[in-house]
């Protein structure tokens, strides 16, 4: 017998990739924090404050500003892939 109709094959539909935003922002804010634990360490001591406080305070301060740019890159990404 022959099928007249296509209406029993599976449908056929394109997958698009999206990056997720929740690995960004996670990857961003380690990266971020280790680099400014890394400057904290590396740099000229703060008056009046210990190497703890140093490691912290950078380490916070690192860890929001690249995960905004994580969050930017992500942006980036996601409106290229809807172009694909």
């Amino acid at each position: 017998m022959a099928r007249s109709d296509d209406t029993t094959d599976p449908a056929r539909l394109s997958v698009h990739r999206r990056p997720r935003l929740s690995r960004f922002l996670v990857v961003g804010a380690l990266l971020g924090f280790v680099a400014g634990a890394v400057v904290s360490l590396l740099g000229p001591d703060a008056p009046g404050s210990s190497a703890g406080q140093e490691v912290i305070l950078l380490g916070a301060t690192g860890a929001a500003f690249a995960a905004l740019a994580a969050a930017i890159v992500y942006l980036l990404l996601d409106r290229r892939s809807e172009r694909g």
